[in-house]
């Protein structure tokens, strides 16, 4: 019988009652603050979906994600959408309770995260059919799980496992699951996210790896069933702009097949004009870039070959959403891309629909463009905001897993954007406001 047990059945029983009252307090306080704040987030986003009604940008997704496209077929996009808001408030909810394991305190997280979910470049995009936002809520919630988990360790708990950190657990593995299942740039943001978490988390590198790889390997058994889920996508549309790219330096091979796709003039235009490869595809002959495809993967691999800085050059053009705080000004696809809503977004009370949209065209103005739209600017604050907090607390792995998965998405749109969509950024626009409340910590809370 160890001491502490001996001490803790002497003391009177009163006051072993007093002592398992105040844990169950501090057990309840604890919860408390994640459900209030996902309570008030659903109840904002619960505004916007009546406002959008069936969804924001639209009845119908994009077929860039085959699985998700097929699941908002099959249950209507209003039930669709309806799910994303109670996705997001637990996510929000979530978040928010992470960071109080590091003295965030609910006053100053709370606001923040009910602010997110009442404004409208965040809510207008989680209300709305497309797989950017299960892309931005998948990324919120590793961040969360991330953060959660390093706590642990910080607190030399991780080894020792119960409820709340098999929840951590489930939580990654959901959101790896959803990134993967959204396609390529999706399961790239998952593969460099979990990469950061397993350099960072030594001991729960096995049972981040595990799940992780499960999570990965269902699309592609899909794959392997014949369900299209997680297609390599669509490559010519990436490869052929960056072959107009490096036509404008004459770096690209001459081709007969190319003039056929497109005359010369607008390959010119869209090489000068190299934020969205649409400055192409949209004037292009599809059938008959649909018969060169060969021919132009034979040419964009010469290319990569001999001129690997035109392919980088042309990649960090389109990938200025995930780097740049402000819009560039080289040409009519340079500025920020904000879908206005659709035809189909008609709302269940017309004054509540006209009202949200109101509030978003006029957060449009070009002067808070880089404020409200620009998620790299708030990827760089949340950032600061970790560096402080651990040069004051002396827990330099704080950085790079509160970063992870906004970085992940960073390096995924470096690879594969393809415009200046700010959806594509909405990860950073969501977790970079909150991250940026660690600023607001000076001492750790002592429980």
């Amino acid at each position: 019988m160890s001491t502490s047990t001996t001490l803790e059945e002497a003391r009177p029983g009163w006051a072993r009652r007093q002592e398992r009252e105040r844990r169950h307090r501090r057990a309840k306080s604890r919860l408390r603050l994640p459900f209030a704040v996902a309570a008030g987030c659903w109840a904002a986003l619960l505004l916007w979906w009546a406002a959008a009604y069936p969804a924001f940008t639209g009845d119908a997704p994009d077929g860039s994600a085959p699985l998700y496209a097929a699941a908002v077929r099959l249950v209507h996009p209003g039930p669709a959408t309806l799910l994303q808001t109670a996705a997001a408030a637990f996510a929000l909810g979530y978040l928010v309770a992470a960071l109080a394991r590091y003295g965030v305190r609910g006053r100053h997280a709370g606001p923040v995260a009910v602010g997110l979910a009442g404004l409208p470049p965040t809510a207008s995009l989680v209300v709305s059919a497309t797989p950017d936002a299960v892309v931005a809520l998948a990324a919120l919630l590793l961040t969360g799980a991330g953060l959660r988990l390093l706590a642990r360790r910080a607190e030399g708990t991780l080894r020792q496992g119960g409820p709340a950190q098999r929840l951590d657990l489930a939580v990654l593995f959901s959101a790896v699951c959803a990134l993967a299942l959204t396609g390529t740039r999706g399961a790239g943001t998952a593969l460099a996210a979990v990469a950061v978490l397993l350099a960072f988390l030594p001991r729960a590198r096995l049972r981040l790896a595990l799940p992780t790889a499960l999570a990965l390997a269902v699309p592609l058994a899909l794959g392997l069933l014949g369900h299209p889920a997680a297609p390599a996508g669509d490559l010519r549309p990436l490869r052929a702009a960056d072959l107009a790219v490096a036509g404008r330096s004459a770096a690209a091979p001459a081709n007969p097949a190319l003039d056929a796709v497109a005359p010369a003039p607008v390959w010119a235009a869209a090489g000068a004009d190299c934020s969205a490869s649409a400055a192409l595809t949209d004037r292009w002959n599809a059938p008959a870039a649909d018969r060169a495809e060969g021919e132009l993967a034979t040419a964009w691999r010469q290319l990569l070959r001999d001129h690997p800085d035109a392919v980088l050059d042309a990649r960090l053009c389109r990938a200025r959403i995930a780097w740049g705080v402000w819009a560039g000004g080289d040409g009519p696809h340079a500025a920020t891309g904000v879908p206005g809503p659709a035809a189909g977004s008609r709302g269940l009370w017309h004054p509540l629909h006209a009202a949200a949209t109101w509030s978003h065209t006029l957060l449009r103005a070009p002067q808070l463009d880089w404020l409200l739209w620009r998620g790299a600017l708030w990827a760089y604050l949340g950032l600061a905001a970790a560096v402080l907090y651990a040069w004051r607390h002396r827990l330099a792995a704080l950085v790079p897993v509160a970063g992870a998965a906004v970085l992940g998405t960073q390096l995924a749109l470096t690879a594969s954007a393809a415009d200046q969509d700010y959806r594509r950024m909405a990860a950073a626009l969501l977790a970079g406001p909150l991250l940026l409340t660690l600023a607001t910590v000076r001492t750790r809370r002592a429980d």
